[in-house]
């Protein structure tokens, strides 16, 4: 049964689930232009030899994907910020799925494919990487696992098939726009998959509602 915020609140386990998580986000985000810039950009990665880029001519796609991109989980939240479980499990998922792609960019280098437009995209710039443009956090795709996260959280029908439409659309432009090669994407749902189904049924285990103050 879902908790209401006024639960929630109520709840010590849940304020200290919610609580560490939150902190995980902050520690993650403060070392990432360092990062980026001094760790992974002068590491030598490999070009992949991507077959669906042979059929698509580049083209800028930044716009349509950064409104899908930001669009989505507005809508997405607009529909679920009632539910705290919910926004945990968001939570959860997207610190864990951002932890994994950070090792995974690190331990599978790639360079950008040629013919990239690179991605405009302001708040990559600014608060990941530091103000730089940045063509190598490739294996895997953030962009997809956000989009399909939110699609695999999504509970109400009708907004579950709009997630589903976007998410397919910015991986397609990723790939056209030659931001990412095929195996980006494909790694993205994957790993977004594995983590959301893994966090989902450890969440099902934990009662929120034990040791709530003032119950006795």
């Amino acid at each position: 049964m879902q908790l209401t915020w006024k639960e929630a609140f109520g709840s010590k386990k849940f304020l200290a689930y919610l609580g560490i998580w939150a902190l995980g986000i902050v520690l993650f985000v403060l070392p990432l232009p360092y990062y980026f810039n001094e760790v992974i950009q002068p590491k030598p990665g490999v070009q992949v030899m991507d077959p669906i880029h042979d059929l698509l001519v580049p083209v800028n796609w930044s716009i349509e994907i950064l409104i899908l991109i930001f669009g989505a989980p507005v809508l997405f939240l607009l529909s679920n910020y009632k539910s705290p479980q919910i926004i945990l499990l968001t939570l959860q998922c997207y610190v864990v799925i951002s932890l994994l792609r950070m090792i995974s960019v690190y331990l599978f280098t790639l360079e950008a494919p040629d013919g990239i437009i690179p991605l405009v995209d302001p708040f990559l710039t600014k608060v990941v990487y530091g103000n730089s443009v940045f063509v190598k956090d490739l294996f895997f795709s953030g962009h997809t696992s956000t989009m399909f996260l939110v699609f695999l959280i999504e509970r109400k029908k009708p907004l579950k098939v709009i997630l589903g439409i976007s998410t397919f659309f910015v991986a397609l432009f990723l790939i056209w726009q030659r931001v990412h090669y095929s195996i980006d994407i494909l790694g993205a749902i994957f790993v977004t998959w594995f983590v959301y189904a893994g966090l989902s049924r450890w969440n099902n285990k934990i009662d929120f509602r034990n040791k709530v103050i003032g119950n006795k």
